[in-house]
Protein backbone atom coordinates (compact mmCIF):
# COMPACT_ATOMS: atom_id res chain seq x y z
CA UNK A 1 0.00 0.00 0.00
CA UNK A 2 2.90 2.34 0.76
CA UNK A 3 4.17 2.66 -2.81
CA UNK A 4 0.68 3.43 -4.17
CA UNK A 5 0.02 6.02 -1.48
CA UNK A 6 3.39 7.66 -2.06
CA UNK A 7 2.93 7.79 -5.84
CA UNK A 8 -0.50 9.39 -5.58
CA UNK A 9 0.75 11.86 -2.99
CA UNK A 10 3.58 12.79 -5.37
CA UNK A 11 1.12 13.52 -8.20
CA UNK A 12 -0.94 15.80 -5.99
CA UNK A 13 2.18 17.45 -4.60
CA UNK A 14 3.36 18.21 -8.14
CA UNK A 15 0.05 19.87 -8.99
CA UNK A 16 0.15 21.87 -5.76
CA UNK A 17 3.69 22.97 -6.54
CA UNK A 18 2.61 24.34 -9.91
CA UNK A 19 -0.32 26.11 -8.24
CA UNK A 20 2.01 27.65 -5.67
CA UNK A 21 4.37 28.81 -8.41
CA UNK A 22 1.46 30.40 -10.22
CA UNK A 23 0.38 32.29 -7.10
CA UNK A 24 3.78 33.90 -6.83
CA UNK A 25 3.57 35.46 -10.30
CA UNK A 26 3.17 39.24 -10.42
CA UNK A 27 0.26 39.17 -12.85
CA UNK A 28 -1.61 36.76 -15.15
CA UNK A 29 0.48 36.00 -18.25
CA UNK A 30 1.31 33.30 -20.76
CA UNK A 31 -2.08 33.37 -22.44
CA UNK A 32 -4.08 33.99 -19.26
CA UNK A 33 -6.60 36.80 -19.45
CA UNK A 34 -8.54 38.46 -16.64
CA UNK A 35 -11.56 40.73 -16.36
CA UNK A 36 -13.21 42.71 -13.57
CA UNK A 37 -9.92 42.71 -11.68
CA UNK A 38 -9.66 44.87 -8.52
CA UNK A 39 -6.39 46.14 -7.11
CA UNK A 40 -6.30 44.10 -3.91
CA UNK A 41 -6.57 40.42 -3.07
CA UNK A 42 -9.89 39.16 -1.77
CA UNK A 43 -9.55 38.42 1.97
CA UNK A 44 -9.70 34.86 3.25
CA UNK A 45 -12.75 34.03 5.39
CA UNK A 46 -11.73 34.43 9.02
CA UNK A 47 -13.40 31.14 9.98
CA UNK A 48 -11.31 28.95 7.66
CA UNK A 49 -8.34 30.96 6.37
CA UNK A 50 -8.88 29.38 2.94
CA UNK A 51 -8.11 31.47 -0.14
CA UNK A 52 -7.62 28.97 -2.95
CA UNK A 53 -8.37 25.47 -4.18
CA UNK A 54 -4.81 24.54 -3.20
CA UNK A 55 -5.55 25.66 0.37
CA UNK A 56 -8.47 23.21 0.45
CA UNK A 57 -6.25 20.42 -0.88
CA UNK A 58 -3.57 21.24 1.68
CA UNK A 59 -6.14 21.13 4.49
CA UNK A 60 -7.01 17.55 3.49
CA UNK A 61 -3.33 16.59 3.10
CA UNK A 62 -2.44 18.00 6.53
CA UNK A 63 -5.01 15.69 8.13
CA UNK A 64 -4.04 12.77 5.91
CA UNK A 65 -0.37 13.06 6.87
CA UNK A 66 -1.29 12.12 10.43
CA UNK A 67 -3.07 8.98 9.19
CA UNK A 68 -0.73 8.00 6.36
CA UNK A 69 1.40 5.65 8.45
CA UNK A 70 -1.61 3.62 9.56
CA UNK A 71 -2.76 3.35 5.94
CA UNK A 72 0.70 2.45 4.63
CA UNK A 73 1.23 -0.14 7.36
CA UNK A 74 -2.00 -1.98 6.53
CA UNK A 75 -1.06 -5.60 5.77
CA UNK A 76 -4.08 -6.61 3.72
CA UNK A 77 -4.69 -6.11 0.00
CA UNK A 78 -4.21 -2.46 -1.00
CA UNK A 79 -7.41 -0.40 -0.73
CA UNK A 80 -7.00 2.15 -3.49
CA UNK A 81 -10.23 3.95 -2.59
CA UNK A 82 -8.50 5.31 0.51
CA UNK A 83 -6.11 7.45 -1.54
CA UNK A 84 -7.58 8.05 -5.01
CA UNK A 85 -10.42 10.56 -4.26
CA UNK A 86 -8.05 13.46 -3.40
CA UNK A 87 -6.64 13.23 -6.94
CA UNK A 88 -9.64 15.41 -7.85
CA UNK A 89 -7.59 18.25 -6.38
CA UNK A 90 -4.71 17.52 -8.79
CA UNK A 91 -6.88 18.72 -11.68
CA UNK A 92 -8.68 21.49 -9.82
CA UNK A 93 -5.65 23.27 -8.35
CA UNK A 94 -4.54 24.11 -11.91
CA UNK A 95 -7.26 26.78 -11.97
CA UNK A 96 -5.54 28.68 -9.14
CA UNK A 97 -2.77 29.60 -11.59
CA UNK A 98 -5.27 31.60 -13.63
CA UNK A 99 -5.85 33.95 -10.69
CA UNK A 100 -2.43 34.39 -9.03
CA UNK A 101 -3.57 37.42 -6.98
CA UNK A 102 -6.75 35.76 -5.66
CA UNK A 103 -8.92 38.57 -6.98
CA UNK A 104 -12.61 38.74 -7.78
CA UNK A 105 -13.47 38.43 -11.48
CA UNK A 106 -13.31 35.95 -14.33
CA UNK A 107 -9.96 34.53 -15.44
CA UNK A 108 -9.16 32.26 -18.37
CA UNK A 109 -6.12 30.32 -19.47
CA UNK A 110 -4.72 26.91 -20.29
CA UNK A 111 -4.52 24.24 -17.58
CA UNK A 112 -0.80 23.75 -16.98
CA UNK A 113 -0.83 19.96 -16.71
CA UNK A 114 -3.94 18.94 -18.65
CA UNK A 115 -3.56 21.49 -21.46
CA UNK A 116 -7.31 22.24 -21.67
CA UNK A 117 -8.51 25.84 -21.96
CA UNK A 118 -10.28 26.67 -18.71
CA UNK A 119 -11.72 29.41 -16.56
CA UNK A 120 -11.96 30.47 -12.94
CA UNK A 121 -14.56 32.87 -11.56
CA UNK A 122 -14.33 34.35 -8.08
CA UNK A 123 -16.90 36.41 -6.18
CA UNK A 124 -15.86 36.88 -2.56
CA UNK A 125 -15.72 33.50 -0.87
CA UNK A 126 -17.23 31.62 -3.84
CA UNK A 127 -15.20 30.15 -6.70
CA UNK A 128 -16.40 28.47 -9.89
CA UNK A 129 -14.10 26.81 -12.42
CA UNK A 130 -14.09 24.39 -15.32
CA UNK A 131 -13.12 23.40 -18.84
CA UNK A 132 -14.77 21.97 -21.97
CA UNK A 133 -12.53 20.58 -24.70
CA UNK A 134 -12.19 17.96 -27.45
CA UNK A 135 -9.33 15.45 -27.44
CA UNK A 136 -7.10 15.93 -30.47
CA UNK A 137 -5.42 12.53 -30.14
CA UNK A 138 -5.90 9.23 -28.37
CA UNK A 139 -5.08 9.17 -24.68
CA UNK A 140 -4.53 6.28 -22.30
CA UNK A 141 -7.02 3.42 -22.54
CA UNK A 142 -10.33 3.00 -24.37
CA UNK A 143 -12.04 5.87 -22.53
CA UNK A 144 -9.87 8.58 -24.10
CA UNK A 145 -10.03 8.66 -27.89
CA UNK A 146 -9.48 11.47 -30.38
CA UNK A 147 -12.73 13.35 -30.88
CA UNK A 148 -14.06 12.65 -27.38
CA UNK A 149 -15.48 15.63 -25.53
CA UNK A 150 -13.91 16.09 -22.10
CA UNK A 151 -15.33 18.54 -19.58
CA UNK A 152 -15.11 19.47 -15.93
CA UNK A 153 -17.04 21.85 -13.70
CA UNK A 154 -16.44 22.69 -10.06
CA UNK A 155 -17.05 25.06 -7.21
CA UNK A 156 -15.50 25.94 -3.87
CA UNK A 157 -17.14 27.84 -1.04
CA UNK A 158 -14.25 29.00 1.15
CA UNK A 159 -16.40 29.21 4.28
CA UNK A 160 -17.00 26.53 5.54
CA UNK A 161 -14.75 24.86 2.94
CA UNK A 162 -16.98 22.96 0.52
CA UNK A 163 -15.49 21.66 -2.74
CA UNK A 164 -17.43 20.06 -5.62
CA UNK A 165 -15.81 18.71 -8.80
CA UNK A 166 -17.45 16.78 -11.66
CA UNK A 167 -15.84 15.58 -14.90
CA UNK A 168 -17.01 13.50 -17.83
CA UNK A 169 -15.89 12.05 -21.17
CA UNK A 170 -18.48 12.02 -23.94
CA UNK A 171 -18.41 10.10 -27.22
CA UNK A 172 -21.03 10.44 -29.95
CA UNK A 173 -23.25 12.36 -27.55
CA UNK A 174 -23.12 9.68 -24.84
CA UNK A 175 -21.22 9.91 -21.56
CA UNK A 176 -18.75 7.03 -21.32
CA UNK A 177 -17.00 8.09 -18.11
CA UNK A 178 -18.01 10.38 -15.26
CA UNK A 179 -16.59 11.32 -11.86
CA UNK A 180 -18.24 13.32 -9.10
CA UNK A 181 -16.36 14.31 -5.93
CA UNK A 182 -17.15 16.45 -2.90
CA UNK A 183 -14.99 17.46 0.07
CA UNK A 184 -16.35 19.34 3.05
CA UNK A 185 -14.63 20.76 6.12
CA UNK A 186 -16.58 20.20 9.34
CA UNK A 187 -16.86 22.44 12.38
CA UNK A 188 -14.39 20.27 14.37
CA UNK A 189 -11.73 20.67 11.64
CA UNK A 190 -12.09 17.15 10.24
CA UNK A 191 -13.13 16.65 6.61
CA UNK A 192 -15.50 14.33 4.79
CA UNK A 193 -15.45 13.20 1.16
CA UNK A 194 -17.84 11.44 -1.18
CA UNK A 195 -16.40 10.26 -4.52
CA UNK A 196 -18.48 8.59 -7.22
CA UNK A 197 -17.18 7.30 -10.54
CA UNK A 198 -18.73 5.34 -13.38
CA UNK A 199 -17.76 4.15 -16.83
CA UNK A 200 -19.35 2.39 -19.78
CA UNK A 201 -16.35 0.26 -20.81
CA UNK A 202 -13.81 -1.95 -19.09
CA UNK A 203 -10.07 -1.51 -19.65
CA UNK A 204 -10.21 -3.85 -22.68
CA UNK A 205 -12.76 -1.58 -24.33
CA UNK A 206 -15.63 -4.03 -23.88
CA UNK A 207 -19.05 -2.61 -22.90
CA UNK A 208 -19.39 -2.95 -19.13
CA UNK A 209 -21.37 -0.48 -17.02
CA UNK A 210 -19.75 -0.18 -13.62
CA UNK A 211 -19.38 2.41 -10.91
CA UNK A 212 -17.78 2.88 -7.49
CA UNK A 213 -18.67 5.00 -4.48
CA UNK A 214 -16.22 5.99 -1.74
CA UNK A 215 -16.92 7.80 1.53
CA UNK A 216 -14.06 9.08 3.69
CA UNK A 217 -13.93 10.90 7.02
CA UNK A 218 -10.44 12.25 7.63
CA UNK A 219 -9.41 13.70 11.00
CA UNK A 220 -6.80 13.37 13.76
CA UNK A 221 -6.43 9.63 14.38
CA UNK A 222 -9.50 9.01 12.23
CA UNK A 223 -9.91 7.73 8.69
CA UNK A 224 -13.35 6.16 8.45
CA UNK A 225 -14.20 4.74 5.04
CA UNK A 226 -16.89 2.99 3.03
CA UNK A 227 -16.25 1.56 -0.44
CA UNK A 228 -19.09 0.26 -2.56
CA UNK A 229 -19.67 -0.93 -6.13
CA UNK A 230 -22.55 -0.67 -8.57
CA UNK A 231 -23.48 -1.46 -12.17
CA UNK A 232 -25.09 1.80 -13.26
CA UNK A 233 -22.14 3.22 -15.14
CA UNK A 234 -21.70 6.95 -15.81
CA UNK A 235 -25.42 7.59 -15.34
CA UNK A 236 -25.21 7.19 -11.55
CA UNK A 237 -27.17 9.63 -9.38
CA UNK A 238 -24.89 12.13 -7.62
CA UNK A 239 -24.88 12.07 -3.82
CA UNK A 240 -24.27 15.51 -2.28
CA UNK A 241 -23.60 16.70 1.25
CA UNK A 242 -25.76 19.70 0.33
CA UNK A 243 -28.76 17.35 0.25
CA UNK A 244 -27.72 14.59 2.68
CA UNK A 245 -25.97 16.65 5.37
CA UNK A 246 -22.69 15.97 7.14
CA UNK A 247 -22.60 12.18 6.89
CA UNK A 248 -20.76 9.85 9.22
CA UNK A 249 -19.70 6.31 8.32
CA UNK A 250 -22.88 4.63 9.57
CA UNK A 251 -25.06 7.05 7.63
CA UNK A 252 -22.95 6.65 4.50
CA UNK A 253 -23.30 2.86 4.72
CA UNK A 254 -27.07 3.04 4.87
CA UNK A 255 -27.28 5.70 2.18
CA UNK A 256 -25.18 3.73 -0.30
CA UNK A 257 -27.11 0.52 0.38
CA UNK A 258 -30.38 2.37 -0.20
CA UNK A 259 -28.98 3.73 -3.48
CA UNK A 260 -28.41 0.17 -4.71
CA UNK A 261 -24.68 -0.12 -4.13
CA UNK A 262 -23.07 -3.30 -2.83
CA UNK A 263 -20.74 -2.56 0.09
CA UNK A 264 -17.26 -3.90 -0.62
CA UNK A 265 -15.38 -2.70 2.45
CA UNK A 266 -15.70 -0.37 5.41
CA UNK A 267 -13.48 0.40 8.35
CA UNK A 268 -11.27 3.00 9.94
CA UNK A 269 -8.36 3.63 12.27
CA UNK A 270 -8.44 2.07 15.74
CA UNK A 271 -5.53 2.22 18.13
CA UNK A 272 -3.29 3.65 15.42
CA UNK A 273 -4.02 0.82 13.00
CA UNK A 274 -6.26 0.61 9.95
CA UNK A 275 -8.87 -2.09 10.48
CA UNK A 276 -11.85 -3.43 8.56
CA UNK A 277 -15.33 -3.63 10.07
Amino acid sequence: MKSKSSALSAILALALMFAACGKSAPAPSGGVSATAQPAAEAPAPAATGLRTIADMANAWNALFSGNEKAINDYQGMPIMGLVTPPLAFAAAVQFDIMNPRNQDGRFTGKMMLAGHPGFLERAGSRLGFGYDDTLQKDGFGPLNKAGDRVAGKGSLVLDPGYFVWETFNERNGQKIQRDYTEFKRLADGSMICIALSGQAFDMRGEPASQDEAVFLHNGPGRYDFVIANGKTGPGFAAISFADKGDLDKAQALELLKAAGYVIEQSGGIQGGKLVLD
